[in-house]
């Protein structure tokens, strides 16, 4: 009786377990990898994205500045009177603040000037906090997908966060507390407020601070004392 040379033998049951456990063994290795690494691009583009979004609004604010456009208030000033809401989405005020007459097309020419895709399509929003001098003090930019990207005067740095992660002071990152802002650009004389300069600063006033923004985000624990 003959036999085949090139009869071929299969995979035992103990092979095809080490096989499955080495697989294991190497998914369990790379996926925390990968998540970590594509956690890491969504958060760079969304710093890129509010970079952009940065030069945008302080290129109108900018204009403002060196305009005779009446924008700013007296810090003895009440009420409406206080605040003023600058650039606008639907064109109305913010806050109970006063608002300029051109703000939603201040607005539409900052979305423009980003070219920000998430804001052109209206998935995406954003506030931002300006001083007296033009400056932007904050700037928070949601882009819709889960991260939201920050901007503060204190530190002139950019970041990003994912939205209902534990940030490192081990809060809860969120945007509720400031909600009320979103889609505008708004100015107040509390934004001037440095609470470095001032030995026994209210707690109104720290609030506004961007140490207190960035409390009111979920970004870092509460500093004052």
């Amino acid at each position: 009786m003959l036999y085949s040379k090139n009869k071929k033998r299969g995979f035992t049951l103990v092979e095809l377990i080490v096989v499955l456990v080495i697989l294991a063994i190497l998914a369990a290795l790379l996926i925390p990898a990968l998540t970590g690494y594509i956690d890491k691009a969504k958060k760079d583009q969304v710093i890129a994205e509010t970079r952009m979004l940065h030069e945008a609004i302080q290129t109108e604010m900018t204009e403002i500045y060196a305009s005779n456009i009446d924008w700013k208030t007296s810090s003895t000033a009440q009420g409406t009177g206080a605040h003023k809401t600058l650039a606008s989405k639907n064109g109305t005020a913010c806050v109970g603040s006063a608002v300029l007459p051109d703000a939603q097309q201040r607005y539409n020419e900052i979305v423009k000037l980003s070219e920000v895709s998430s804001l052109q399509d209206g998935t995406g929003y954003f506030f931002a906090f300006i001083t007296s001098n033009a400056k932007i003090h904050a700037l928070v930019y949601n882009s819709g997908r889960g991260y939201i990207g920050v901007y503060f005067r204190d530190t002139q740095q950019y970041a990003a966060y994912k939205i209902g992660e534990e940030s490192a002071g081990g809060l809860i990152i969120q945007t509720d507390a400031l909600g009320a802002y979103f889609n505008s650009v708004y100015y107040a004389a509390a934004f001037d407020y440095d609470p470095n300069s001032d030995t026994n600063p209210l707690p109104e006033k720290w609030m506004w601070s961007c140490a207190g923004i960035r409390a009111m985000l979920g970004i870092e624990e509460p500093s004052y004392n």
